[in-house]
């Protein structure tokens, strides 16, 4: 899809606040690896994590249903870990 390969993401949303996990089918043509792979690289985010679905195209969660409930797992483990370490407000 040329329009997104030629979109800036790292320019249009450079950075977030919140944790971001990219969930990407290793044979999506809708929105293809090299463009999730480079913005993965260029956003700037409190964690961030891109899991490739090997049999996937466009919908992992419906292609890879299993997988991708495990994956939402481990994230939002992770994330509960990330909130278990910051220091209490005062």
């Amino acid at each position: 899809m040329p329009d997104l390969e030629a979109l800036d993401l790292g320019r249009a949303l450079p950075a977030v606040n919140v944790p971001i996990v990219f969930v990407q089918g290793r044979h999506d043509q809708v929105a293809p690896a090299a463009v999730a792979t480079k913005y993965a690289a260029l956003v700037q985010a409190p964690s961030k994590r891109l899991v490739a679905f090997e049999h996937s195209a466009h919908m992992p969660h419906l292609e890879e249903p299993v997988r991708f409930r495990e994956v939402m797992a481990e994230v939002r483990l992770d994330y509960r870990r990330m909130l278990d370490r910051r220091p209490a407000a005062s």
